[in-house]
Formats: C-alpha cells, structure tokens, sequence
C-alpha cells in the first residue's frame, strides 16, 4: 500500500482516519513481509527496508493519537531496519568496490549480508510475524486511536 492509497479524509478527526487506514497499511507490510525469504534478491530486502521506514515514520508521526504503548509497537520495527540496513550497506559495498576490493574483504561482506538476511527472516518469523502478532497490531491500530491527541 503507498501512501496515495490512503483514504485519509483532511476534514475528519484524525483518530477516525487512523483507525480506518493504518490497519490496512499493517496488512500489506505484513503481505509484503511474509513474501520474503531466503532466496530473496537484495533488491526485494532493500523495498521492505524502505517499506518498513515508511510505516514506522507513518506510526511516529500518529503517536499522539495512541500514547506510549505504540512506541514499545514501533519499537519492534527497528530489528527490521537495522539487519536490512546493514544488508543493504554490504550490497551497496559489493556494487561500488568489488573490483578494487581484495577478495577475503568482499567475501567477508557476502558472509556478512548472508548473516543479516538470516537475521531479519529468523526476527521476522519468530518474533514480529510471530502467531497473532498481525492481529495484535491492528486490535490497537483500530480500538485506541484517541479522539484528542494528547501530549
């Protein structure tokens, strides 16, 4: 789901709109997630990376309407970020200095990406897709939206 997918009405409290679309944005990042595995290509890491930032930064933004405990929730994101980043960071290596790089350092950064990719599926199975973890999210995302946000 991309943000022009929302139905996020400017005229209606923003505690509506939350608990409409934010549950619909959880379940194509949960979709998309679930299409991963370890045959992947660091192009597919690299989107869900992007993806994940973009629901987290979506999350932040609201956490007025929810208060703290969405904040241990978005929390949870940034296991995905960090092992996806640091994948992303040894790709990126890979692409600009394979050439010039001595082998025992590029291989040491495809065992590295070869950890990382291991690390987000095994984070993502057992504990953030983890069973009832989807319907956790959207229970919240769709009941505790405060009609004031609050500081």
């Amino acid at each position: 789901m991309k943000e022009r997918d929302f139905d996020w009405r400017p005229l209606g409290p923003a505690s509506v709109n939350a608990r409409r679309e934010l549950p619909k944005l959880l379940a194509s990042y949960f979709t998309a997630g679930r299409k991963l595995n370890r045959r992947s290509p660091a192009t597919a890491l690299h989107d869900f990376r992007l993806r994940t930032k973009h629901l987290r930064y979506t999350l932040e933004v609201l956490l007025p309407l929810y208060g703290p405990v969405l904040q241990s929730r978005v929390n949870r994101l940034r296991p995905i970020q960090n092992a996806l980043g640091e994948r992303n960071d040894c790709e990126v290596f890979l692409t600009d200095f394979k050439s010039r790089a001595p082998e025992t350092a590029c291989a040491f950064v495809k065992k590295r990406a070869a950890e990382k990719h291991r690390e987000f599926l095994r984070y993502w199975r057992e504990e953030f897709d983890a069973d009832g973890e989807e319907r956790k999210w959207t229970q919240y995302l769709t009941r505790f939206a405060r009609t004031r946000a609050t500081r």
